[in-house]
Parts: structure tokens; C-alpha cells; sequence
């Protein structure tokens, strides 16, 4: 898996060899990303205006995916479901 990661004040880095998730919880969903874009909270992020974020978090929510697991059954969505 690669992310966009926050290094800190002004730093990011592509990283190309993330962990795959896995579902931990019954709420959970795996979701296989195929677009996704950063948005203006993100430059804040690393611009230091969002002090809550901290070294490590991963940049870009805003994705199209496919569902590739499901925690608990579900009467919507299935695997391989896109959104």
C-alpha cells in the first residue's frame, strides 16, 4: 500500500510499502483506494496549522474505492461493492 505521510512541519514523504489493513473491529471495512486527492485541511496539516496532527499520520481522506472486507455483516454493502 502507498501513502502521503505527515514528517512533521513542511514534510511529507510517498511512502510505497505501508502495512495492508486489516479489520480489527466489528465496524470495520477494508476499502481498496483507486483515486483519492488531498484536500485544504491537509496543506494545513503541513503547514503546522492543525496542532492536533502529528508525525506519521497519513494525508488524503477524499477516495473512490471497492470494498474489499466487511467486519460484521451488512444488509448495504458488499465486498467489491464501489463507492
Amino acid at each position: 500500500m502507498e501513502a502521503l505521510v505527515y514528517g512533521g512541519v513542511g514534510k511529507r514523504t510517498l511512502e510505497r510499502h505501508r502495512p495492508k489493513p486489516a479489520i480489527k473491529h466489528p465496524t470495520d471495512a477494508v476499502v481498496r483506494i483507486l483515486k483519492t486527492s488531498i484536500c485544504r485541511t491537509d496543506l494545513h496539516i503541513i503547514k503546522d496549522d492543525v496542532r492536533s496532527a502529528t508525525p506519521g499520520r497519513i494525508l488524503g481522506h477524499e477516495g473512490v474505492g471497492v470494498i474489499e472486507q466487511l467486519g460484521l455483516p451488512c444488509r448495504v454493502f458488499t465486498p467489491a461493492t464501489g463507492f
